[in-house]
């Protein structure tokens, strides 16, 4: 039978739909799609062909794709228009709470394709990497990636590494592709359904990530082609083949202020009050429970941080998208200061530094001092003993006393650190300093001169005790605990008599 040209036209039809079908999809606002030739090499190791297309409404400044399941260590690609009518497609490292940087050796490999421009009101970004890693297998059905973007006038730029503006708190996404579903038959943009003689190919051939867009964008094809679905309100409809994971930002918000709160006041204020109020004469006992009640503030405020740590994915655990804010969100704004987590210095990598013990200093920090906390009580109930039984110190006593001193200016490093990893304001970071600083200069003070006034009467002091017969713990003499030997009192009051 002869094959008529209406059946060729047929066929090919029927082979660039199965082709586009076999893609996946994610549409949050931004359409977020990913295909991958049946031959690629790509995987978590190697390279290979990955294709993908970003499609936003222009009321969008920019928008971005990660592979990875957080910003650190992911293969990051950040979409916006180049002021010619086409758009930049920029290939950045994802490091930190900090803006991604650009990697001219994962650029190099990347390619802006046939359909990509800015038409109709919308930005569309056909992209071919030879160049990048998974953060899974080719066939994953729970391959881990980001997405980002944000609102705001056009950016206009054709640099690779012009320095994007933070996103708003709501405005990310973690999810996971089934990568089972994006095998592509044919190592070609499956993001035209037709291909365009007269406007030629948009492609640069130079890995730049730029190109003129012509006529051929008009036969790309996007998965939000309604601008119904170009919005940041979470709309999920025109997705297949994804899935969203991760904790609401507003839970781990709720989870940083109240671990900070509680760690900042048992640090800054507790455990020093407690000190201090020894010095002032208080009792052995209202200094032990003042302590306890402390190290029990200390250790809820503990476990919120492990809460914490684990939604961040600060901490090692089976559920990869767990922490909030890729490309700096919520609180973590680009161009911050922290050094939360670590980088992968991997080329094209999205890969590598998943699920992690611990990956950043705050946490391993937190976790040391918090054990040693836990420690000194043994020291001070062998201290008091030692005393009730001697009079006198021991060098156990000396351990308790600058154990717990070292012990305060650990935290209260840490806690630092820890307004540093979570991006907190200049004005936060400085309160938290001043106080800090304000409540040292008056333990030092208390220590000195309490010190200092017991070096005249002390002795006074324990005569008089002694006559009364009294066998409460002097706490006056600077540093607490101070009462003479039980045998230099006895010779003396036998001496009187």
């Amino acid at each position: 039978m002869r094959i008529t040209g209406i059946q060729n036209a047929g066929a090919l039809v029927a082979s660039l739909a199965s082709t586009v079908s076999a893609v996946v999809t994610y549409t949050p606002g931004p359409s977020y799609s990913v295909g991958i030739p049946s031959g690629s090499s790509i995987s978590s190791s190697s390279t290979g062909s990955l294709y993908f297309q970003l499609s936003a409404s222009t009321s969008y400044q920019w928008v971005g794709l990660g592979i990875g399941s957080e910003m650190s260590g992911s293969t990051i690609f950040v979409m916006y228009t180049d002021g010619t009518g086409n758009v930049t497609i920029s290939a950045r490292d994802g490091t930190g709470h900090v803006q991604p940087t650009a990697d001219s050796s994962i650029q190099s490999g990347v390619t802006l394709l046939e359909g990509s421009g800015v038409v109709n009101g919308k930005m569309i970004a056909n992209v071919k990497c030879t160049s990048c890693k998974l953060d899974s297998s080719s066939s994953s059905s729970s391959s881990p990636w980001i997405a980002a973007w944000n609102s705001g006038s056009a950016i206009n730029s054709q640099s690779l590494s012009y320095s994007i503006t933070q996103h708003s708190g709501s405005n990310y996404k973690q999810f996971e592709f089934d990568l089972s579903q994006a095998s592509i038959s044919s190592d070609s943009n499956p993001f035209v359904t037709s291909s365009s003689t007269s406007g030629g190919s948009s492609t640069t051939g130079t890995g730049t990530g730029t190109g003129t867009a012509t006529g051929s964008a008009a036969t790309s094809t996007s998965s939000s082609d309604s601008s119904s679905n170009d919005n940041s309100s979470g709309d999920n409809s025109g997705s297949s083949g994804a899935t969203v994971v991760g904790t609401s930002f507003t839970v781990i918000s709720d989870y940083d202020k109240a671990h900070g709160i509680v760690m900042g006041v048992v640090v800054v204020l507790l455990f020093p009050l407690g000190a201090i109020f020894m010095r002032m004469g208080s009792s052995a006992w209202m200094h032990g429970a003042w302590q306890m009640f402390s190290l029990v503030a200390l250790l809820c405020g503990f476990g919120l941080g492990v809460k914490l740590a684990q939604m961040r994915s600060y901490v090692g655990g089976s559920s990869f998208g767990k922490r909030y804010g890729p490309f700096g969100g919520g609180d973590s704004p680009f161009g911050g200061s922290s050094s939360g987590g670590s980088s992968s210095s991997a080329n094209g990598s999205g890969s590598g530094r998943r699920n992690e013990l611990f990956n950043n200093t705050h946490t391993i920090f937190g976790v040391v001092i918090v054990a040693l906390f836990l420690i000194q009580p043994l020291f001070g109930i062998i201290h008091h003993i030692q005393y009730k039984r001697n009079f006198a110190r021991a060098g156990v006593s000396h351990l308790h006393i600058w154990y717990g001193r070292i012990l305060m200016i650990l935290a209260v490093v840490n806690g630092g650190l820890g307004l540093k990893l979570a991006n907190n304001s200049k004005n936060g970071e400085i309160a938290y300093g001043v106080i800090a600083g304000i409540i040292g200069l008056i333990y030092i003070l208390v220590t000195v001169f309490k010190r200092k006034g017991s070096g005249s009467s002390l002795l006074m002091r324990k005569e008089g005790s002694v006559e009364r017969g009294m066998a409460s713990e002097d706490v006056s003499g600077g540093e607490g605990y101070e009462r003479e030997p039980q045998r230099h009192r006895s010779r003396r009051s036998e001496g009187r008599r």
